[in-house]
């Protein structure tokens, strides 16, 4: 790993969501050092092989926008994989994220909002096609599970989507769901601010699916896969920086 990090570091989409995957499946945790007498912070993003085009989409922004250039390696034996990383220079930022403390770029911002918002859906999301009798089309449920209630990210959803979310308790874990609808009322919004940083591949097929099932019958044009190389930079950098 390269020692070259950069403190100010400006948000962009690829930063925000960047964001969204480490406050849903990465962990920031202090370790002190006894023998350098020293307490270091590190950050860890642990895996399962399905997610690897997520982590590795991870791996690049690190080293792009934070200069912080990690291994992605296999757990041993396991069927996991991690990346590791100390960011003592960039301790605050980081740490931001664990209280869900969102910086006011990404709290002002659709286009940084959704980029987050797709970070968490890769990390935590599960994407749900509901066909229920008493309904002509099927609905799509967005659930992204957490260890307490998202309440910014629920304020936001309301704020830039016109979305009610609500929150369930998992009857399987200690986790909370963060659950919304896409509706008519914003499943074009969805479809351009979010969709597009998807990036694990059954989630991008789930989507592309709800699409064909609600718009396709209406004369809508249809969804174009985007590649991996289409995903990488999002948007132009903002003013504000870290």
């Amino acid at each position: 790993m390269k020692a070259s990090q950069s403190k100010n570091v400006t948000i962009n989409e690829d930063v925000a969501y960047l964001m969204g995957v480490l406050q849903s499946d990465g962990c920031i945790y202090n370790f002190y050092d006894k023998k350098r007498k020293k307490m270091y912070t590190r950050l860890i993003l642990t895996v399962a092989p399905k997610s690897l085009p997520m982590a590795i989409r991870f791996q690049k922004i690190l080293s792009q926008y934070f200069g912080i250039t990690v291994n992605l390696r296999n757990i041993p034996n396991t069927h996991y994989y991690r990346i590791q990383a100390s960011i003592n220079r960039l301790k605050d930022n980081f740490e931001n994220l664990k209280n869900e403390h969102l910086l006011e770029p990404v709290r002002c911002n659709i286009s940084l909002f959704g980029a987050y918002l797709a970070g968490l859906i890769d990390g935590d999301g599960h994407i749900k096609i509901k066909n229920n009798h008493d309904r002509i089309f099927p609905q799509c449920v967005v659930r992204i599970s957490e260890d307490h209630p998202m309440y910014t990210v629920n304020y936001l959803l309301k704020k830039f989507f016109d979305c009610n979310s609500h929150f369930e308790k998992d009857a399987n874990s200690r986790c909370i769901d963060t659950c919304f609808y896409i509706s008519e009322k914003n499943i074009h919004l969805f479809y351009k601010y979010v969709y597009p940083h998807i990036t694990l591949k059954h989630k991008i097929e789930r989507l592309n699916t709800f699409w064909k099932i609600k718009m396709g019958a209406r004369g809508f044009e249809p969804l174009t896969y985007r590649s991996e190389a289409d995903r990488s930079i999002q948007a132009e950098p903002r003013a504000l920086e870290w």
